[in-house]
């Protein structure tokens, strides 16, 4: 699968968005997929936002299936900033087991 994970503009980070992204691209490359940064060319997008305005998202529309991190939330949800990276792993594990069982049908 190919994953791209876009930035916002970094205007007002509360996150480390780059200890963030390079963490989960080594992650991903680990579990086999290939991983470009602002590419529109992907199946599964993380939007990658340091604060609550959420402006990966809100400047790079796209249909899903994506993944917004904005600030300490992942998918709204609230997230430790350690805990981010774990959080998009297991998103990204839920969504390629969604796939496999799609196929399998």
């Amino acid at each position: 699968m190919n994953v791209c994970i876009q930035f916002c503009g970094g205007c007002n980070p509360r996150i480390d968005r780059g200890r963030i992204a390079l963490e989960l691209k080594k992650a991903l490359e680990g579990m086999g997929h290939k991983v470009a940064f602002n590419s529109p060319d992907c199946s599964l997008a993380i939007f990658l936002s340091g604060c609550q305005s959420g402006c990966a998202l809100k400047y790079n529309p796209r249909n899903p299936p994506y993944i917004t991190v904005a600030d300490h939330t992942v998918d709204t949800e609230a997230v430790d900033e350690a805990g981010i990276v774990l959080e998009v792993l297991r998103k990204v594990d839920k969504y390629d087991d969604q796939l496999e069982t799609e196929i399998c049908k």
